[in-house]
């Protein structure tokens, strides 16, 4: 799940287009983002999904998800 951190970071507030292959299962449906989430809503929404289904990433800081953020798009 940490290979993909940033892009579904990245995803929360600016969708995904295109084929994704999620636990070996491939989907290819527009999934649109939430550009109205606050870089501190993606993190706490990050700090939940990676510390659930035995997951144990711990606190995701609101300043690593910012500059997350800021890249999404840039690479």
């Amino acid at each position: 799940m940490d290979n993909n951190f940033e892009q579904v970071l990245c995803g929360m507030r600016f969708g995904i287009k295109g084929e994704i292959n999620v636990n070996g299962i491939q989907y290819n449906q527009p999934m649109p983002g939430i550009p109205t989430l606050t870089n501190l809503e993606i993190a706490q929404l990050a700090t939940y999904i990676y510390n659930a289904w035995e997951h144990d990433k711990g606190l995701i800081d609101v300043m690593e998800a910012e500059k997350i953020l800021n890249q999404c798009g840039q690479q």
